[in-house]
């Protein structure tokens, strides 16, 4: 476990991770906490709760965790912009999911890449399930139509001219094995340059959950710095997939797309 050492407000972090709560179970907080802080870096971890009661003793006094309990449900984006207001200057920033493990030597990799990259504003590790396999998570831009078939259709297409569209949309042609450019990159783990996660405002407050990592995305690109996936290290996502369980998550990720297409542009296909 890293031990806090005493950096000046004057010199930069080498990263600070923020993640948002709601309702999390303790073990889940404990893994995300943990796996993030074992490493040697200067970095420290912003914990943004957005939950009806705030945690008890979430975690040791020593670490170098930052706990702000917000009293509402702000949304993912909006807690995030909290932090990314508020934090001390750092290299690098890091928005990370609660249902996150990451790997040992991963934040150092990947802060060595973009070191050697000044092109790449975001970066993105392969993410797997619990059980090792692989979660196919970089996207090309959305349209309506892929969104309609992933929404209804995943795990039932048969028919293969669909099946080969959802497959190009989730960039199985290009595959998880090489470094490449994604333009849709998962929020569940986004390894950004902190100066240019400012330049952009971070999130835009319109969405309240899904497609603010899409749009996010899209804002580096516009300011010409790459999103690349990097598949030399890995985190585990215990994914949960609530857009598919519950209504009402159905219903956010709706209205979230449709500010979206409003957004950027409406496209059937």
């Amino acid at each position: 476990m890293k031990v806090l050492r005493l950096v000046s407000r004057e010199t930069p972090l080498d990263c600070i991770a923020c993640v948002i709560l709601y309702k999390n179970p303790a073990w889940m907080i404990e893994n995300v906490i943990s796996s993030f802080l074992d490493t040697n870096m200067n970095i420290k971890l912003y914990i943004i709760d957005n939950s009806p009661m705030p945690l008890i003793k979430p975690y040791p006094p020593k670490w170098p965790v930052f706990y702000h309990f917000v009293g509402q449900n702000l949304g993912y984006g909006k807690a995030h912009n909290w932090c990314i207001r508020r934090c001390e200057p750092s290299k690098y920033f890091l928005v990370l999911n609660p249902d996150v493990i990451i790997s040992k030597g991963t934040i150092e990799e990947l802060s060595q890449y973009l070191d050697r990259n000044p092109e790449v504003g975001m970066v993105c590790p392969m993410v797997l399930n619990k059980d090792n396999t692989l979660q196919y998570l970089n996207k090309r831009h959305p349209n309506l139509t892929d969104l309609f078939l992933r929404r209804f259709y995943v795990s039932k297409i048969t028919v293969d001219v669909l099946k080969r569209r959802l497959d190009h949309y989730e960039m199985r042609d290009v595959g998880y094995k090489e470094i490449h450019e994604v333009p849709f990159m998962t929020g569940a783990f986004m390894f950004c340059r902190t100066h240019v996660l400012k330049k952009v405002g971070g999130f835009d407050p319109r969405f309240f959950m899904y497609f603010e990592d899409a749009d996010l995305s899209r804002k580096f690109q516009n300011e010409g710095y790459k999103t690349v996936y990097y598949p030399y290290v890995n985190i585990t996502h215990l994914w949960q997939r609530e857009s598919q369980k519950r209504l009402t998550m159905a219903l956010i990720f709706m209205i979230s797309g449709m500010k979206y297409f409003r957004k950027w542009g409406w496209k059937l296909y």
